[in-house]
């Protein structure tokens, strides 16, 4: 399993090219080290007695992360198996007529859940996103880089996961489905843009934050 390799087994893994992992995996390692980030400073301002008045709303936030933490490592092995279910399906034969029918079912199939996991990523990442804009007020200021970081790598994760998807289009023949996944597509980088540009605006206002600001 992807999940179990070390950091650098990881990207050696990634950078051979030959197959699983690709882009939609490395978005939900991005999602998980965001949820991490976040669990982070949840974690560390729940040992502050200067906001214990936000403590109940952390710990909320903090079992949410715990949830969204497994899911999107589950995730990086799921997009690696719809990535190899796709090139297994884009290898079989299709000599006769019968062969090129189950072939094109076969592919039609895989191409489907390359399309759908890594949105589900996205939509994952997204949640990591809500729940920093949710406590970006509420933790230790020493740990507001943290969860900073944390955002960026969701995001940097939702996009990945889009553009995993959206490579996936155009080979896809049911149209409706197509539209429905365009559609998706657009509703999450939509969303992600403004909580990604909401954070940064409430942050990059603040000292020391603010030479970040564009």
């Amino acid at each position: 399993m992807l999940s179990s390799l070390s950091i650098t087994e990881f990207a050696a893994k990634i950078s051979v090219g030959d197959g699983p992992p690709g882009g939609g995996s490395a978005a939900a390692m991005y999602g998980l080290t965001a949820a991490a980030l976040l669990e982070l400073s949840i974690n560390h301002s729940l040992q502050s007695p200067q906001l214990v008045e936000h403590h109940e709303l952390l710990i909320a936030k903090q079992a949410e992360l715990a949830r969204l933490h497994i899911e999107l490592t589950i995730l990086i092995d799921r997009d690696a198996l719809a990535l190899r279910g796709l090139l297994a399906a884009a290898g079989l034969p299709d000599l006769t007529p019968e062969a090129r029918q189950s072939r094109n079912t076969a592919l039609q199939k895989a191409l489907k859940q390359a399309a759908e996991v890594p949105l589900e990523t996205a939509r994952t990442c997204l949640e990591v996103i809500e729940i920093g804009k949710a406590i970006v007020n509420r933790v230790d200021k020493l740990v507001v880089s943290d969860l900073m970081t944390g955002a960026a790598a969701a995001h940097a994760g939702i996009t990945g996961g889009l553009l995993s998807a959206a490579i996936n289009l155009s080979e896809i023949d049911d149209e409706a489905l197509v539209s429905a996944l365009k559609g998706q597509i657009y509703l999450l980088k939509l969303a992600a843009d403004e909580l990604k540009g909401g954070l940064e605006g409430t942050v990059y206002g603040r000292e020391p934050f603010s030479v970040l600001r564009g």
